[in-house]
């Protein structure tokens, strides 16, 4: 049941009902705060108002496959360990600040609570103009994730098909620029929602259970096979972008910590 709003428009949070996304949370709220008890050095902190002093390393990182998850009492991550690597070699501790939404992070790091971000964050021009990036990983697309019934039927099989449905990304995200974009290239709306509350890995789950209203959302290609792996129901075919190149954002102020990181970081390729 939605609510309507501002001249019939339906609120950006949607109403979720299923027992199976209430069971979901609930597991994803305990392993969170059992990675926090356990997880030492390097280790997990919910409070992002509490920043290490010293030559501690604060790190807000993406909870996401491809940059943390917990699975019994061990972190993992392809982008967590390669920044673990590279700050062994620095001899810099490291405090990690977990997220789901971006925008959150990018807070952090423009209120000097963290001095990087470690996600999967497309490199537009608009943010190359706020941040300096470590270019961890190759390019990358961003591709349309929705569900594939048991045929392997789905609703959108090109962009053009975008076409008035609605698309949900985390709020603050650089892919609602690029779907407005694309609006303008097909010729038609394209309803974008911004969720206030989950990340990419959390919608596209919404996606799997069929709590998202639409159905609908966008991730870059590596999260999305990652989140496929989980879920096999998962169709991500539908590219929404040429290819771009996607890193871990720091200040402009912060280039001889960048330098170092990214030195670091070409001694040991992913």
């Amino acid at each position: 049941m939605q609510k309507n709003k501002d001249m019939g428009k339906q609120e950006l949070k949607p109403k979720y009902r299923s027992l199976a996304f209430y069971l979901v949370l609930l597991a994803g709220a305990v392993v969170a705060m059992t990675a926090v008890r356990q997880c030492s050095a390097p280790r997990l902190e919910q409070r992002i108002d509490l920043p290490a002093g010293g030559d501690t390393l604060n790190v807000a990182i993406e909870v996401s496959p491809i940059c943390v998850s917990f699975s019994g009492d061990t972190l993992s991550g392809p982008y967590y360990d390669m920044i673990v690597q590279a700050a062994g070699e620095m001899n810099r501790p490291l405090k990690f600040h977990p997220f789901t939404r971006l925008s959150d992070a990018l807070e952090w790091l423009r209120d000097n609570r963290c001095r990087l971000v470690v996600a999967d964050i497309p490199i537009t021009a608009d943010l190359r103009r706020q941040y300096r990036f470590i270019e961890a990983s190759d390019v990358d697309r961003l591709v349309l994730v929705q569900r594939a019934d048991s045929a392997g039927e789905v609703s959108v099989y090109t962009q053009t098909d975008l076409a008035g449905h609605t698309v949900w990304v985390p709020k603050g995200s650089p892919a609602r620029m690029r779907l407005h974009n694309l609006a303008h290239e097909i010729g038609d709306t394209i309803i974008v929602r911004e969720d206030p509350d989950y990340g990419a890995e959390q919608l596209a789950m919404l996606v799997h259970i069929g709590e998202l209203e639409g159905g609908l959302t966008v991730m870059s290609r590596d999260q999305a096979e990652m989140s496929r792996r989980r879920y096999p129901d998962l169709d991500a075919s539908v590219e929404i972008s040429l290819n771009q190149y996607r890193g871990w954002a720091m200040m402009p102020r912060d280039s001889l910590l960048m330098d170092s990181i990214s030195a670091a970081l070409k001694r040991h390729p992913s």
